[in-house]
């Protein structure tokens, strides 16, 4: 998707929602900055990108990102600020604080925003001194939405950044004895469900939101009302595989439950129980005090310009000092992109891509659109296609396509993808034709580039898709072990980039699941307890728990088959089954049901309908 498309879904989203240019870009950017996006004409920062897009109630995680280094640099230096203040480094952050001040970006009010919040942080945590840290907060929130008022809340567009800070200033403001009525509670949860109508920005902030909000019920004596709230937060994260508060929220509805909803109490602390056990065996920490609310959580995709740079031009085959040559400029200056140490200009960086026919731009995402509900259809098809109902799925497909236009190469390719992909699912062509075709669809945006070569370049989501899905069909042909070899290349050009793996999540995460099943499959048990043991380790990195339960299932299963003893297996299928339960997976819910009976003669739930 290039800057045109990015400012037309901007653009689109903020008509259809009626907000004006003026509160758009009120205290992130002049208004003449974001008419320059709108029209193409050019993106500003990704910090401003990032807040827009969570003022319209959307997700910056649909989107991918092409960061030059500066900007990574920064999310870098937040991540390493923000994992010493998790251990209480306080120290630590403060130095950390010092070099962020120092830095050209700190003047722009969304940085002193961010640094202004973590001195809040500190001035509750380590001074307790909760008027310092109140006036902080308010400072922080006056960066970019001056003069806002909680008693007129409606009257004013908060994206998710500013949201974290309201209610870390509600709870600051709680413990100098200041609260909120219920009536006010509900206003607050109202106006997030309304402007973050984004399921994934409402994941993350909702949670937040009535972990703080329930707490100050609760000290009113309004249990009911608090542990209502809380299961709404408890489900929308669930619903979304989350992980993050996950731990907190449940020790908290557990707590409450118990004395008002004893049935639920007790179901549920099953599942609670086998999700505490497994953090503990794999040493994470199940916290449950506290919520750390200043926490970003950011799962989107990135993509480093210097990276993309040196991959293209290794696949022409073309040394630094021929393509300097071939686009006019300086031998040093295309050294610098190619280390990271120089952000190429805009028509320079257009000369490189247009040069080593390069797709990619500085935003992209699976398709091309100008309507973020398309984006989020997008995502619908991908979950239903996880939970394996591909007849819905390619209904709601059909309906998307009609709406995407081909003049675009990533929509070309993802329609290519996904009419190859149901053909196949619902037996309308076999596997040999499918994989010609996934061929095909991959030499839309990357020409030339044999699969035996694809450990030398880092996939994007859709191309990456493709990939897997050709090695589905290798295994489908009975050539497993090219199934394994093609899987693991691709592994190799993950692990050869800069970025952490965990802004590569979606991909990564099924290519755990498929090569852990595929070596069970070829009786290498060791190899697929270690990819198991990986995927697990991954997720818990990742704060994602929809694969938990079916990857120990398929690590206890390879145990089995490796040991030829199943009979000390039962407590772990437990637990995987409770894992399924929890995040609503009951086809993999109806198939370990199925072999529990076998295995065990008895049943492992009560048996559940299947839809």
């Amino acid at each position: 998707m290039n800057r045109q498309s990015i400012g037309k879904l901007i653009q689109f989203e903020r008509n259809h929602k009626g907000i004006s240019t003026q509160q758009l870009a009120s205290g992130i950017c002049s208004v003449t900055t974001l008419q320059r996006l709108e029209n193409g004409e050019r993106l500003p920062d990704f910090f401003v990108l990032e807040r827009m897009i969570e003022r319209l109630g959307k997700s910056v995680n649909k989107i991918e990102l092409l960061y030059n280094q500066a900007a990574y640099k920064l999310y870098y230096l937040r991540e390493v600020l923000e994992s010493d203040l998790k251990k209480k480094r306080y120290k630590d952050v403060l130095k950390g604080l010092e070099l962020y001040e120092a830095m050209g970006e700190a003047k722009d009010n969304l940085h002193k925003q961010y640094i202004l919040k973590l001195y809040a942080v500190i001035a509750s945590e380590m001074e307790n001194d909760y008027d310092k840290a109140v006036m902080y907060l308010e400072d922080a929130l006056n960066q970019t939405v001056p003069g806002f008022q909680l008693n007129k809340l409606d009257d004013f567009l908060l994206g998710e950044g500013e949201l974290v800070i309201l209610l870390m200033w509600l709870q600051e403001s709680s413990r100098l004895g200041k609260t909120v009525s219920s009536f006010q509670t509900q206003q607050i949860l109202q106006y997030i469900e309304r402007i973050c109508d984004d399921e994934e920005i409402r994941t993350n902030i909702y949670s937040k939101a009535v972990w703080v909000l329930g707490d100050l019920l609760i000290g009113k004596g309004g249990q009911v009302e608090a542990l209502k709230y809380l299961i709404t937060g408890k489900d929308i994260l669930v619903a979304n595989g989350n992980l993050i508060h996950l731990p907190q929220i449940l020790d908290r509805v557990l707590e409450l439950s118990k004395k008002y909803k004893v049935d639920y109490y007790r179901e549920l602390k099953k599942q609670r129980d086998a999700l505490k056990d497994l953090f503990e065996e794999y040493g994470e920490v199940w916290e449950t005090k506290t919520i750390d609310l200043w926490k970003n959580y950011r799962q989107l995709e990135v993509y480093l310009v210097s990276e993309l740079c040196f991959e293209a031009r290794k696949k022409k085959g073309q040394t630094q000092e021929k393509l300097a040559q071939e686009v006019d400029i300086d031998h040093k200056t295309l050294s610098r992109i190619e280390n990271g140490r120089y952000t190429p200009k805009e028509g320079t960086f257009r000369k490189i891509k247009e040069y080593l026919e390069i797709d990619r731009d500085i935003c992209s995402t699976r398709i091309v659109a100008e309507d973020f509900s398309l984006l989020e259809i997008e995502r619908q098809i991908a979950k239903l296609n996880h939970f394996r109902q591909e007849a819905k799925a390619e209904e709601l497909y059909q309906k998307l396509k009609v709406q995407l236009s081909l003049e675009w190469k990533e929509n070309q390719q993802y329609v290519k993808y996904m009419d190859t992909l149901f053909d196949f699912e619902l037996k309308r062509i076999g596997a040999k034709e499918a994989f010609h075709r996934c061929e095909e669809a991959l030499q839309i945006t990357q020409k030339n580039v044999n699969i035996e070569d694809l450990d030398k370049v880092i996939l994007n989501r859709t191309e990456f898709m493709i990939v897997n899905f050709m090695a589905r069909c290798y295994d489908k042909l009975g050539q497993k072990e090219k199934t394994i070899d093609l899987l693991g290349t691709i592994f190799k050009g993950y692990k050869k980039s800069k970025v952490d793996l965990k802004y590569h999540y979606p991909s990564l995460a099924l290519l755990y699941i498929h090569i852990a099943g595929i070596c069970e499959d070829c009786n290498r048990f060791e190899d697929s307890i270690n990819w198991c043991n990986q995927a697990i380790q991954f997720d818990f990195q990742c704060k994602r728990g929809l694969n938990l339960g079916f990857m120990l299932e398929e690590k206890t299963y390879a145990l089995d088959r490796m040991t030829g003893d199943r009979s000390k297996s039962k407590s772990k299928y437990l637990q995987a089954y409770q894992l399924l339960k929890m995040m609503n997976k009951k086809s993999h819910m109806l198939i370990l049901q199925k072999y529990y009976k076998e295995w065990y003669g008895e049943e492992i739930d009560k048996p559940i309908i299947k839809n």
